[in-house]
């Protein structure tokens, strides 16, 4: 039980330092941005994807009925 407090206290003591540090806060900003930046260009790759897939399907089908 006594570690568990402990813990709580410390968990909650350093979870307030980082929120109050300017430093972490602009990491934090500049990894939500750049995770953010290559979700979007995957995003842009797999819908580039999928359409050539489905355009590559499509004529395979009408090829396949010749």
């Amino acid at each position: 039980m006594f570690q568990k407090l402990v813990n709580f206290w410390v968990q909650s003591f350093v979870t307030e330092r980082l929120l109050a540090s300017k430093t972490f806060n602009a990491v934090a900003a500049k990894t939500h941005q750049h995770v953010s930046t290559i979700t979007s260009k995957g995003q842009q790759t797999s819908n580039t994807f999928m359409k050539a897939f489905k355009e590559n399907l499509e004529k395979e089908r009408l090829n396949a009925k010749k």
